[in-house]
């Protein structure tokens, strides 16, 4: 795969978000074209290839031009969330058929430690569709009783005769030794023709059985609904004349093909915030922008995420709607605080936010499609942190008096206030639980917000970035080229990546160099010839943790090689925990492997010709804490780099905006960034 821009021809990025789908293109002359259509719940492909025509149009480009698409989307996660995946059957060692109702006796992945009265959710595999089968391997991986082929044709009948459509297959201590998976795997293949069988070897090669069977079951759900939009949508595309390459973003901020996606669709979990990281990354690497928290506010949630020197933060295991994922994945964390979630009081008369949204549709009351829930969006356009006349450059009118009812409705009346008190103090609540996400990212782990600066995007980031920074002390607020669209310009930039890890389960001590080096090279072997042409860019990371600990570190491989492993772990462990034991014996997990090709777009954004002499176009009336001001209003594409000005004021744009505050300074930088110091 070679996706760098050649010459006259055009790359696409599209972003399937809960309320928009963000579409991008990026021009042969690298002129950057923006569109934003409505996303499509019922039929996600329509609203993508919607707004694959719509930025065609924009920017006067032929569909045969389009070399690249890539693509992200929230589907994935929608998926598990709303328990609408596919059927699913698990067959697993005989004895262990529970083991996704035992979970982990609830003891991390409740959401209260301490409530009495907390029930599991529903396993995702009902108990009749869980299946026993005679095999055992031991705890080194040896086979102790084989598998028991008779039972297992049993199986493949009494799934042939439901509309189950895919299988997961996880063997205890499979890990260490596939063979009896991939014998099961080939054996229900032939038997169930049709149906996505998926096997946790594959999928997550590790110790620890509730959350490799989890995470290959979260495989299988997602298989075949994933397999048929990526057909569906590169067929929709091939018919409006695109007949360029197709990628998808993964959750390790990598772009990945069709096939291996298809395969491993659990690496589309985070496959749209994971394109904002991947833009920022590349922003960073020109514009000499340091370590960053990265702040996505969409219409559904608000993503956080750091970037150290020049690194996204990594993780291998996270919850998701309290269901264990484990797969290598840009560390984000998501709460329900996007422009379209649902502002309401709770029984105590305090007012809430989320996790319910509006979405796409009807979508917030000011978009005049029957919603009557105020949302944070609702209450920005009130208090005049949105234009209602210029929202998406005029193309999109939003309903001001709509939103007034809204807020009145629901939250001003019940509560004696104001309409515009009401949406001050949602939108207050609403900062309130972002800045909490941002110390969730850094104070609780170790780091200091103050010594970062602060990028924001989506649609509604920028509206609430300047609260959020003096919320946490920042100084520095930066505001990248299109950031309502930011994460579709992810999908265009991001390079091509494949993560691949291997059991180890090994004291350091008794690990020798030389045969670590032997395991790190079996697997990079294979993720070289995938690559094909294109010589990919090597990563070494490992998992280590202290003997009697259940959860292990992933640390770089250290520079200084085997030796400096216990150094590098304990560095990590000190910052993660602020302690360490010397004296204790420290073992190797799993040894982890990553392969990326710089195949992303490298140029220049050339968005717009700013004026010579930009001046306010409109003055604004907006409510801040003080009271109703009036604002200059300057169009952010009338000013060039270079260009400084002084707040109070308003910095507009397409799909977003940005209200500095008095005595903050905005200054244009050479790739376009809009730099507020505070």
């Amino acid at each position: 795969m070679d996706s760098r821009n050649r010459q006259g021809e055009a790359r696409i990025g599209i972003d399937v978000g809960g309320t928009f789908t963000d579409v991008v293109l990026i021009d042969g002359a690298d002129r950057v074209h923006t569109v934003k259509v409505p996303t499509t719940p019922a039929d996600r492909v329509q609203g993508a290839v919607a707004g694959f025509q719509a930025v065609l149009r924009v920017a006067d480009v032929q569909a045969e031009e389009v070399s690249f698409i890539g693509h992200g989307s929230t589907m994935a996660t929608n998926m598990v969330v709303e328990g609408t995946g596919a059927r699913t059957a698990l067959v697993t060692t005989k004895g262990f058929r529970d083991i996704l109702e035992l979970r982990r006796i609830s003891r991390h992945d409740r959401a209260d430690l301490y409530d009495l009265l907390f029930d599991n959710p529903r396993p995702l595999v009902r108990r009749r569709d869980r299946f026993e089968v005679t095999e055992r391997l031991n705890w080194r991986g040896e086979i102790e009783t084989p598998l028991e082929i008779p039972e297992l044709a049993q199986i493949a009948e009494a799934i042939a005769r439901t509309d189950i459509a895919a299988v997961a297959v996880c063997f205890l201590h499979a890990f260490l030794n596939p063979a009896h998976e991939r014998q099961a795997a080939e054996f229900l293949a032939e038997r169930l023709p049709g149906r996505f069988v998926t096997i946790s070897t594959e999928v997550n090669p590790e110790i620890g059985e509730y959350e490799r069977t989890s995470t290959t079951v979260m495989n299988a759900m997602l298989g075949p609904v994933c397999a048929r939009y990526i057909e569906r949508l590169g067929g929709a595309l091939q018919e409006k004349g695109f007949c360029g390459e197709l990628a998808f973003m993964q959750s390790n901020g990598g772009l990945a093909a069709p096939a291996q996606v298809a395969a491993r669709p659990v690496m589309l979990l985070e496959s749209g915030p994971a394109g904002g990281v991947s833009a920022a990354l590349r922003l960073g690497e020109g514009s000499g922008i340091g370590d960053v928290i990265l702040g996505d506010m969409g219409g559904t949630t608000f993503d956080v995420s750091l970037i150290r020197e020049g690194r996204p933060e990594l993780r291998t295991s996270s919850l998701l709607h309290s269901y264990t994922v484990r797969a290598p994945t840009i560390d984000i964390d998501s709460i329900g605080a996007g422009g379209g979630s649902i502002a309401w009081i709770d029984a105590g008369g305090g007012v809430r936010i989320g996790p319910q949204s509006a979405g796409a549709d009807p979508g917030p009351a000011c978009y005049g499609r029957g919603g009557t829930r105020p949302t944070v969006t609702d209450c920005n356009l009130v208090l005049g942190y949105i234009d209602p006349d210029t929202f998406l450059e005029g193309s999109f009118r939003l309903d001001v008096e709509a939103a007034r009812r809204a807020i009145a409705t629901d939250i001003a009346e019940p509560l004696r206030l104001t309409v515009e008190e009401a949406a001050r103090t949602v939108r207050a609540v609403a900062n309130a639980l972002m800045a909490q996400a941002m110390r969730l990212m850094t104070v609780e782990r170790g780091y200091d917000p103050r010594e970062f600066a602060y990028l924001c995007y989506g649609g509604a980031g920028p509206v609430h970035a300047i609260d959020l920074a003096r919320e946490l002390e920042m100084r520095r607020v930066v505001v990248p080229p299109v950031p309502g669209l930011f994460s579709a310009l992810g999908m265009v930039v991001a390079d091509r990546q494949t993560d691949r890890q291997a059991a180890v389960e090994r004291e350091l001590d008794s690990l020798p160099a030389a045969e670590l080096d032997e395991m790190y090279a079996a697997l990079e072997h294979p993720l070289q010839k995938e690559f094909g042409g294109t010589p990919p860019m090597l990563r070494r990371r490992l998992d280590c943790r202290y003997a009697g600990q259940p959860d292990a570190i992933s640390i770089d491989f250290p520079a200084e090689g085997h030796a400096g492993i216990r150094a590098a772990f304990e560095a990590a462990h000190q910052r993660h925990w602020n302690f360490t034991k010397p004296d204790q014996t420290v073992l190797v997990n799993n040894i982890r492997a990553e392969a990326r090709a710089g195949t992303g777009w490298r140029g220049a954004l050339r968005q717009h010709h700013p004026a010579e002499a930009p001046a306010p176009w409109k003055q604004r009336r907006l409510v801040l804490q003080d009271g109703p001001q009036e604002l200059p209003v300057w169009r952010r594409r009338d000013l060039p780099p270079g260009f400084t000005l002084q707040g109070p004021a308003v910095v507009e744009e397409q799909s977003s905006c940005i209200v500095l505050g008095a005595g903050d300074t905005a200054r244009v930088d050479e790739y376009f960034n809009l730099v507020v110091e505070l």
